[in-house]
């Protein structure tokens, strides 16, 4: 077959997984019943695992794919590093098996983490976290899933995800390409590839998502004494940020108490975090100008002065 032309050519460096999946016993419909985008969309309706009930994930919640691994997943997968995760459908499934479901690149093994359920009663986990654009769900069945892994030799191994070799990765992606009928779908498996050695584009959303929630929970606790941290230590995400208190802005937006400190106006409306007119808290000398992320460091703003506190 024609290898593909916009492959690059060093190897990935992210490790590649394929978790096959079984039909499902319990009340939801099993997984392998459903493989293209459209029956997906359809189940994912109804089913309590915001998608399959089974495992796995490809719908975005605020642009970030959380999904859930089968149990007795390789060990290897939860080291922290990014990896690919193919998933295919078991071939002995009666209906709809052995068929290539989707692909998602930047997959990040987070552990089995909580995850609120919009069905009262049903306590539902996730174990790894992805980008949505480096999420691709096909919308159309491509067959032969087990021969398009291991090739014409290969043999699967107990459990339901099987780690795929560096040497046969190239291989994968060149069949699964030339097996995409819909433009779109090709299109979109083709950056995918593209930006596995990328920066993944998610990360800073991802952090300042985390950090709005630990301000809304430090918002509820005694902020009697905040020490804050005088010289913030910086993280690596997309780029070097700082790692901040969520006390320090939850004290800061408290004592505000809604009125911003320029303009002494109410906030433009009601922030869902705090109950009071939404403010913004600035740093008066900026982390990177050596200012520490302290309370008297701190003043909170409307967002007008505080896009004129840094742009006028």
């Amino acid at each position: 077959m024609r290898s593909v032309a916009w492959l690059h050519k060093g190897e990935i460096t992210m490790r590649m997984y394929v978790v096959r999946v079984n039909p499902d016993p319990r009340k939801c419909l099993p997984y392998s019943k459903y493989p293209t985008a459209t029956e997906y969309k359809r189940i994912h309706k109804t089913s309590p695992m915001n998608g399959f009930h089974e495992a796995v994930n490809f719908l975005p919640e605020h642009g970030i794919i959380r999904g859930y691994l089968p149990p007795r997943h390789l060990v290897s997968m939860r080291t922290g590093e990014p990896f690919i995760l193919v998933t295919i459908t078991a071939k002995t499934a009666k209906t709809g098996g052995d068929k290539l479901v989707g692909v998602q690149a930047g997959c990040v093994y987070q552990g089995k983490t909580n995850r609120q359920s919009s069905e009262p009663g049903i306590n539902l986990t996730w174990h790894y976290r992805c980008p949505a654009s480096l999420s691709i769900l096909f919308s159309e069945a491509i067959l032969g899933a087990r021969t398009i892994i291991l090739g014409s030799s290969g043999s699967w191994v107990r459990g339901p995800t099987f780690e795929v070799k560096r040497n046969s990765q190239k291989r994968i992606i060149n069949t699964i390409s030339g097996l995409l009928r819909d433009s779109e779908s090709k299109k979109r498996f083709k950056l995918l590839i593209e930006r596995t050695n990328q920066v993944l584009p998610t990360a800073e959303f991802e952090s300042e998502s985390t950090f709005e929630r630990d301000v809304a929970k430090a918002w509820h606790t005694s902020l009697s004494i905040v020490k804050g941290n005088k010289y913030p230590i910086q993280k690596e995400v997309r780029t070097f940020v700082y790692e901040r208190d969520p006390k320090v802005v939850a004290y800061t937006l408290k004592n505000a108490k809604g009125i911003c400190f320029d303009c002494k106006e109410s906030g433009p409306f009601i922030s869902k975090t705090t109950g009071f007119p939404y403010l913004e808290v600035h740093h008066v000398r900026t982390l990177k100008d050596a200012g520490g992320d302290t309370i008297d460091n701190t003043i909170a703003l409307c967002p007008n002065c505080h896009r004129a506190r840094h742009y006028s």
